[in-house]
């Protein structure tokens, strides 16, 4: 196995599984699978984070099937703005649930996830560049990396 395919493939889910016990051992030591907080405004905020994080993604997934079956360099909807808008919904999704759940050890988790999805970007990029030669460095020029360009 090699390393790239080990931090692409494996550790991300590794991770996940990581952090859904965590979650879970949280909860279990506190309150059970209760929301954690009173503050009204704190549980608006996870759902609303949550929801809008989803729909975010789901939206990317459209994007992202047109281009499993015409194998062409995505740039519209999102991928417009920024280059790995996946990421980025998953990200809202888990700090919305976070928040609803009002884990400490989730954000520590999310923390750790940080630099392991910014290598994966990384890796994703250069192959991107090997695949589309000249669409994606000039798309690169365009587009934020996890935030939209503001010039």
């Amino acid at each position: 196995m090699s390393k790239k395919h080990f931090i692409i493939e494996i550790l991300p889910r590794v991770l996940w599984i990581v952090m859904a016990v965590c979650l879970y051992l949280g909860q279990k030591f506190t309150n059970g699978w209760s929301v954690l907080t009173d503050n009204l405004f704190l549980i608006c905020l996870g759902i609303c984070l949550s929801i809008a994080g989803f729909l975010f993604w789901m939206r990317v997934g459209y994007y992202m099937r047109r281009a499993l079956f015409d194998k062409s360099l995505v740039t519209t909807g999102s991928f417009k703005y920024i280059r790995h808008p996946m990421y980025v919904s998953i990200y809202i999704m888990l700090t919305g649930i976070g928040i609803l759940l009002f884990s400490k050890i989730w954000f520590v988790i999310m923390l750790i996830f940080i630099p392991i999805w910014y290598l994966n970007c990384k890796i994703e990029e250069k192959q991107m560049t090997k695949l589309y030669k000249q669409e994606y460095p000039e798309y690169k020029k365009r587009t934020g990396m996890f935030l939209p360009k503001l010039l």
